[in-house]
C-alpha cells in the first residue's frame, strides 16, 4: 500500500473520530438539558408554594457555628448537637451553656406508634456538654428525637435563674406548654431520621419568623411539600397558634388506606413540619392538612378559635362532621408523582 494512500486512510479515521467527539458532546448536552428539565418540572409538581428564605442575624450564625455567645447561665439558652445511631442505640452528643447540673431528658418516638419509654436522663457537665443515650426502638420507621430542659423540673437555684415557670427564658429554643391550664416554657430541641437510612444527623437549630396575624381566626397555611428518597416532607407556614395541633393524611381517591399519616404541633412562629411515607402503588393521591378545635386545646387556643372552631374564618374552613356548627381547617394538596 502506497505512502499517500495510508495519509488518506489515517485523515479519513482522524475525521470520523472528530466528528463522532461533537455528536458525542451534543448527546451529552441535551441529555443533560433533559434531566434539568425534568428535575425542574419535578419539583414543581412537589412544591405547592415556596417556603419563604429565612436569612440568619450574625447572632444565629455565630450559634450555628458553635460559638460561644451568652455565657453559662444566661436566660439566653444556646443548645447544639449530633446524633449518632447504631444497631441498638440513639447517641446524643451535645453542648449548651445551660448550667452545670442541669437535667436533660431525651426522648424518642416512631412515627405512627405508641410505643413509649424510649427516654434517658442527664445533667449537663461544667463545660456545658451533655451525653444521653436512648435504647433504639425494634420496629422500622421514621422517628422523633426530643432534647427538653424545663426549669420547672430543676432545683431551686437553676429554677429561680430562668424564673417562675420559665418565663424568663429567651432564644430560639424556647417552646410553649401547658400544665394545669396554665402556659409555662421550656427548652427544646430535636432531630428527625430513618435508622435504616441514616447513621448521623444533626440537631436542628430553628430559625422563627411569626407573621403580623399570627393566632387570627381567620387561618391560612402554606404547604411546600418535597419528596425526599421514601418519603414526602411537608414543610407549611401558617398563621396558627404554638402549641395548636395539626394532623396529615393521604387521601386516595376511590379507596380506603391506612398507616399514611402524620401529626405533630405548631411551632412559636405558626409554622410546622411533617413526614409521610410515600405510596408505592397509587398513581395520584392527595395530601390533606387538617386543624380541628377541641375542648384539650390550650386555653389561649379555644378564646383565640372557640372549643368548636366557630370563631374559625376564611377559605380553608369546613364544617365537622361530629357536631353541628363545629368548624375545622383543612388544606388539600393533589400529588400526581412522575414516571
Amino acid at each position: 500500500m502506497s505512502k499517500h494512500m495510508i495519509t488518506k486512510i489515517v485523515c479519513n479515521l482522524l475525521f470520523a473520530f472528530l466528528i463522532l467527539t461533537m455528536l458525542a458532546a451534543c448527546s451529552r448536552e441535551k441529555a443533560s438539558t433533559r434531566s434539568i428539565a425534568q428535575h425542574e418540572a419535578e419539583a414543581r409538581a412537589y412544591t405547592v408554594t415556596g417556603n419563604p428564605n429565612q436569612g440568619a442575624s450574625s447572632l444565629d450564625e455565630r450559634a450555628a457555628n458553635h460559638t460561644p455567645v451568652h455565657q453559662q447561665g444566661s436566660s439566653y439558652v444556646e443548645i447544639s448537637g449530633g446524633v449518632s445511631i447504631d444497631k441498638n442505640t440513639v447517641k446524643v452528643t451535645g453542648h449548651s451553656n445551660l448550667p452545670a447540673g442541669a437535667r436533660i431528658k431525651g426522648n424518642l418516638a416512631v412515627k405512627n406508634s405508641l410505643l413509649t419509654g424510649y427516654t434517658d436522663e442527664t445533667t449537663v457537665q461544667k463545660d456545658g456538654s451533655f451525653v444521653l443515650q436512648v435504647q433504639r426502638p425494634g420496629i422500622q420507621g421514621s422517628m422523633d428525637l426530643t432534647v427538653l430542659f424545663r426549669p420547672d423540673d430543676q432545683d431551686n437555684e437553676i429554677r429561680n435563674l430562668y424564673g417562675s415557670g420559665g418565663n424568663k427564658l429567651e432564644g430560639p429554643y424556647v417552646y410553649q406548654y401547658e400544665e394545669n391550664k396554665q402556659l409555662l416554657y421550656e427548652v427544646r430541641i430535636g432531630a428527625e431520621f430513618d435508622p435504616e437510612q441514616e447513621r448521623n444527623t444533626p440537631l436542628v437549630k430553628p430559625v422563627w419568623n411569626k407573621p403580623k396575624d399570627y393566632g387570627s381566626p381567620q387561618v391560612w397555611i402554606k404547604p411546600d411539600v418535597k419528596q425526599e428518597g421514601n418519603y414526602y416532607h411537608v414543610y407549611a407556614r401558617s398563621n396558627l397558634l404554638e402549641g395548636s395541633d395539626v394532623k396529615l393524611k393521604i387521601d386516595f381517591p376511590g379507596r380506603w388506606q391506612f398507616g399514611y399519616d402524620d401529626q405533630t404541633k405548631v411551632m412559636p412562629d405558626g409554622s410546622f413540619s411533617m413526614r409521610v411515607k410515600k405510596p408505592s402503588l397509587a398513581n395520584r393521591y392527595i395530601i390533606v392538612i387538617s386543624f380541628e378545635p377541641n375542648e384539650d386545646m390550650w386555653t389561649n387556643a379555644k378564646q383565640a378559635y372557640g372549643t368548636q372552631g366557630e370563631r374559625l374564618s376564611g377559605p380553608l374552613v369546613k364544617s365537622a362532621d361530629e357536631k353541628e356548627g363545629s368548624k375545622q381547617i383543612e388544606a388539600r394538596i393533589p400529588i400526581q408523582p412522575k414516571s
